[in-house]
């Protein structure tokens, strides 16, 4: 006869050895249909109740600074007189001034506050026309938008002619100092040294030749093209699978009660929903063609302009509404000493003057704030002017080109920008430095380098369509200690 006693958990346990058993035995156990019969209902609950894990997701609206801020550097050396004329300039005004200008004297307009063109060179012309089909023609340009220009700048200290200089860091960027939805700048033909504080801003690059609004709107589109399975509701479903599948892991790992998991998943949810929109294969075109744009066919003529014109007037109200950056310019050849005013310099003037009417006429239709600036490595000195003919937008015209004799090391240089203000006149900002009756300049006290000048018209750029405040960080990444020292408004 045998006898069973029975026996509890502890008798099992006190046994020597202790009894063994391997996963799969574990898991026959009722492991895993344990888990099976928890997680799933747990996980359920999760994704379906709104009070786990923030289920439903909270994107908050994209965050987009307004206004436009804009760089040409010309390189090579540009008869830089020949362009804007501040009032002290204007008011000393002389034959022998406006000969080593390359200008007339005699015909200057002013524009703003402290503004002043010469109306018949190429780059006055050009800037007085005003773009095609702007309603009420070259008048109503002039009072709704040249009206509403002032400039600052730091004279002298861009002082080293043609090749010498253009290595000194004269091209900037704005990409982490402004907040875009792209969140980059937009650099054409750049190919010579940023400043240092430029050299590590998100941007994307194009070279100059063959500029086009195709070639801008791939830059900003998903490659290769989206197709097939790549499509934004593609993207959107997997979106949404992601952010369900997290709400629920969510509920089963205790992941809400760590620190700043709600934040994290948000912000990881509504960049994955970001995504469906830049898959869209239209997303560049339309973003870049102006023709796509109503605000920009009903301001002007698009079809008038070049290829170039209307990559450029895109490029220009994209920055201006807060999509992208800054667009950087840089324009070569611009070496004008001893080469003809007809085929060579008027040209040019022209070219770099319908790149600010683009500026100009992007800014105005967008209703935003522009801040545009010009730079040059070198400086050429004039001897007078010659009449000849010219083309501006389509319209065939005379003016008085400069002719560039020599080099002047930089005498008559400056860096300036141009503040548009869509609806009022933008107060006079500083032009630093002095001017002689020859018109060359003296560089100011505290701006020392081309560096210092370079960073100082950038943060006025930034603190003017910043409304009176610069980025923070902005001056701190440039190495500037004191902004009011080198800033023009």
């Amino acid at each position: 006869m045998s006898y069973k006693a029975r026996q509890n958990y502890k008798d099992l346990i006190d046994k020597a050895p202790h009894p063994t058993i391997t996963r799969r035995e574990l898991l026959k156990r009722g492991l895993a249909t344990g888990f099976l019969s928890i997680a799933p209902s747990q996980m359920i609950l999760g994704a379906l109740s709104p009070k786990a894990y923030g289920a439903t997701l909270t994107c908050p609206p994209t965050t987009m600074s307004l206004g436009a801020i804009a760089q040409i550097f010309s390189e090579g050396g540009p008869t830089m007189g020949a362009r804007f004329i501040g009032d002290d300039q204007a008011g000393l005004m002389n034959a022998t001034m406006a000969a080593n200008y390359g200008i007339t004297g005699t015909n200057l307009v002013r524009l703003g506050p402290n503004l002043n063109i010469d109306s018949t060179s190429p780059f006055g012309a050009t800037l007085l026309q005003g773009p095609t089909g702007f309603p009420g023609g070259a008048a109503a340009w002039r009072t709704n938008v040249l009206s509403k220009l002032s400039a600052g700048g730091h004279r002298g200290p861009f002082n080293m002619d043609d090749g010498a200089g253009v290595n000194t860091g004269l091209l900037g960027g704005i990409s982490a100092f402004k907040a875009s939805q792209m969140s980059k700048d937009l650099r054409i033909g750049v190919r010579n040294k940023l400043a240092n504080w430029a050299t590590g801003l998100s941007s994307v690059s194009t070279n100059g030749g063959g500029l086009n609004s195709a070639g801008l709107a791939r830059l900003f589109t998903v490659s290769p093209a989206p197709a097939g399975l790549v499509t934004p509701q593609s993207l959107t479903d997997a979106s949404n699978a992601a952010v369900d599948l997290a709400d629920a892991l969510g509920t089963v790992l205790g992941t809400p009660t760590r620190n700043a998991a709600s934040e994290l998943k948000n912000s990881a949810g509504c960049a994955f929903y970001g995504n469906s929109t830049i898959a869209d294969p239209n997303f560049g075109a339309a973003l870049f063609n102006p023709g796509n744009i109503a605000a920009l066919t009903s301001a002007l003529t698009v079809a008038s302009l070049s290829a170039a014109e209307q990559a450029l007037l895109a490029s220009y109200y994209q920055s201006a509404r807060g999509i992208i950056g800054g667009v950087i310019l840089q324009l070569g050849g611009r070496d004008y000493h001893d080469r003809d005013p007809a085929t060579v310099i008027a040209p040019a003037d022209i070219e770099e003057a319908r790149a600010l009417v683009m500026f100009l006429a992007a800014c105005h239709a967008a209703s935003a704030k522009g801040a545009f600036l010009y730079f040059s490595n070198g400086q050429a000195i004039a001897s007078g002017v010659a009449n000849v003919a010219a083309t501006i937008g389509g319209v065939a015209t005379t003016v008085n080109a400069p002719i560039a004799r020599g080099d002047a090391g930089g005498s008559y240089n400056a860096g300036l920008v141009i503040f548009f203000d869509p609806i009022s006149t933008p107060p006079t900002a500083l032009m630093t430095g002095t001017v002689s009756d020859s018109g060359s300049v003296r560089v100011a006290a505290g701006i020392g380098s081309p560096q210092v000048a370079v960073s100082g018209l950038y943060l006025s750029a930034l603190k003017w369509i910043n409304n009176g405040s610069i980025p923070a960080g902005a001056a701190q990444a440039m190495g500037v200690a004191n902004p009011s020292g080198i800033t023009v408004i």
